[in-house]
């Protein structure tokens, strides 16, 4: 079953359908959950059309937790 979640952060995190991981409900926001071989790697992260992979699922979710500079308040939509 496919669910529309909406929900602002910077609009540079990436939630194409590009990656082997696959998007989660993380509270009211959207991250991505990866298969992973080992528990020290992590396993929800986001990805930044500008960074690539960032290790923490809370990274630009909101200004606070910017990882860098470009950050810009948008809104996302995105089905899981």
């Amino acid at each position: 079953m496919n669910k529309k979640i909406k929900f602002t952060a910077c609009e540079h995190l990436d939630f194409a359908d590009n990656y082997t991981a696959k998007k989660v409900l993380f509270g009211t926001k959207v991250c991505w959950e990866r298969d992973v071989v080992d528990v020290s790697y992590p396993q929800l992260v986001q990805y930044c059309k500008k960074s690539g992979r960032l290790n923490n699922p809370d990274s630009c979710l909101r200004e606070a937790d910017k990882m860098c500079s470009d950050y810009k308040e948008f809104e996302h939509n995105v089905i899981i």
